[in-house]
């Protein structure tokens, strides 16, 4: 068997080991052509730093990685880790983790971060062998939206423009690779933004894909809160969608009021993960 990166490997080739790899996840996950390559263009994957296990020249692993540099330096994603079923308990992303962590080095890499199931303790423990530690926990919800705009002064308005300075103020936590900043520049022509105002005042914003109901942030003025924006905001989502089920994904469950604001309108948590971060 040989490792080796993922420059050669076809978006055919990519997707038939990713969807055979999550085939008995312990929450099945599967990708088309379309969503893998949406997937690598949002979250800056890397074809020369995500490696793949070829046996006979079949790729039976893999890790995609994504990097992006910022002030405090560089920072590697994982993307997404798999092997198919046959070639399981061989260590396989041990020895391409061996392989990896060099090139990181060479590169000045800082961090690794990855997200992973609470509940895939076996994941977990490995990761944590690699030299991994839970950052933070992340609550996943989805649903259909049970609500209606209760503040007749709050006004809501649709964008096209991302206005990071005044979204980036009204933060409680900061979003996960996924939803980070970066990854919504990259797909802002997908995206549907639209800010509350109240008395001609911005008091809360948020960003969505109208079509998946995937909803990538959303966040009110700490000193609006409680006042129905958030109620005003999830309101015009549920129009937009028209009453489909929306997910919000790797919400940082330290913030209770966001909690407790997505079961109140009617989302339930599916699924939790860690968020894992090693030092390079």
């Amino acid at each position: 068997m040989e490792i080796k990166n993922l420059e050669g490997v076809t978006i055919e080739e990519l997707v038939t080991v990713f969807n055979l790899s999550f085939s008995d996840y312990i929450v099945p996950f599967q990708l088309t052509l379309e969503q893998l390559k949406f997937k690598i263009e949002a979250e800056d994957i890397k074809p020369d730093l995500s490696l793949g296990v070829f046996d006979a020249g079949r790729i039976v692993a893999f890790m995609l990685h994504g990097l992006r540099v910022d002030d405090s330096g560089s920072t590697v994603y994982n993307a997404g880790t798999g092997v198919i079923p046959d070639y399981r308990g061989q260590g396989l992303v041990g020895k391409m983790y061996e392989k990896l962590i060099p090139q990181l080095k060479a590169l000045h890499v800082r961090k690794m971060v990855l997200e992973v199931i609470q509940e895939n303790q076996p994941a977990v423990r490995a990761y944590e062998k690699m030299g991994y530690t839970v950052s933070r926990k992340l609550d996943c919800f989805s649903g259909t939206l049970d609500i209606l705009k209760d503040n007749k002064e709050v006004v809501i308005k649709q964008t096209s423009e991302l206005k990071w300075n005044e979204f980036i103020a009204s933060w409680e936590i900061q979003p996960t690779w996924q939803n980070a900043v970066q990854t919504l520049e990259n797909i802002k022509d997908l995206c549907s933004i639209a800010i509350a105002y109240k008395h001609n005042v911005q008091v809360g914003y948020v960003i969505f894909n109208a079509v998946s109901g995937k909803i990538h942030q959303f966040a009110v003025s700490p000193d609006c809160q409680n006042m129905g924006i958030g109620s005003s905001l999830f309101s015009y989502i549920n129009d937009t969608v028209k009453g489909r089920d929306v997910y919000v994904y790797n919400v940082d469950n330290r913030s209770v009021p966001t909690v407790c604001f997505l079961k109140k309108i009617g989302l339930s948590k599916k699924v939790v993960q860690f968020e894992m971060i090693r030092e390079v």
